[in-house]
């Protein structure tokens, strides 16, 4: 999975959906097979009435099909989605990416954030899984299922501060207690690149 990074940007968390979205296929998975074995154990069954025994052997096809394709419907697909999608946290951004094209990636200066918020249950544990919720000057951007969503934004607060010229905005507390890990004050004196002069890496 690679993401193209500017001249100067470099990435600080690379992560990818809880592993709780797979309960659906799983449970999908346990459900078919379930399923599949009984009515296959049902069809092997020597006193089969006489048109099941006549039929079995295009009943059983027809089982094996009906397996096959709602198996790759409700579990290898949002298995390999789950697998292909990232989210990743740069020096510049927050990306959130599904596949290997373009067209399923999706990216947030951090430049343009407002706010930053974790949305959990109540009385979660402190790393739990939740919602990133990020506000925006007219729009509000959610990335659920964030792992430790509370430490990812302790994170991207911690990336937002260490931006130069680090804006700071009327009624909005980007560096409040707790925020994170603080990022290299070296990006500090970074200066910015030039939009009209990009310069490309790519990570791995």
């Amino acid at each position: 999975m690679k993401l193209v990074l500017g001249k100067r940007e470099r990435v600080l968390v690379k992560t990818r959906a809880h592993r709780r979205v797979l309960r659906g296929p799983l449970c999908g998975f346990l459900l078919l097979l379930a399923g599949g074995c009984y009515l296959g154990g049902w069809l092997l069954r020597t006193d089969l009435a006489p048109w099941a025994h006549e039929a079995r052997p295009l009943l059983l096809a027809l089982l094996l099909s009906v397996f096959s394709v709602l198996l790759v419907i409700w579990c290898l697909r949002p298995w390999l989605r789950w697998a292909n999608s990232y989210i990743f946290l740069t020096t510049e951004r927050i990306v959130t990416k599904r596949g290997r094209g373009r067209g399923g990636q999706h990216s947030i200066g951090l430049y343009a954030i407002h706010d930053i918020v974790a949305v959990v249950r109540a009385n979660a544990p402190e790393k739990a899984p939740g919602t990133l919720a990020v506000v925006m000057a007219e729009q509000r951007f959610n990335i659920p299922h964030v792992p430790a969503v509370a430490l990812m934004r302790g994170y991207c607060i911690g990336a937002i501060t260490a931006l130069p010229h680090f804006p700071r905005l009327d009624g909005v507390n980007m560096e409040e207690g707790g925020a994170g890990p603080s990022v290299d004050p070296r990006h500090q004196a970074r200066p910015q690149q030039h939009p009209e002069q990009p310069e490309w890496t790519e990570h791995e």
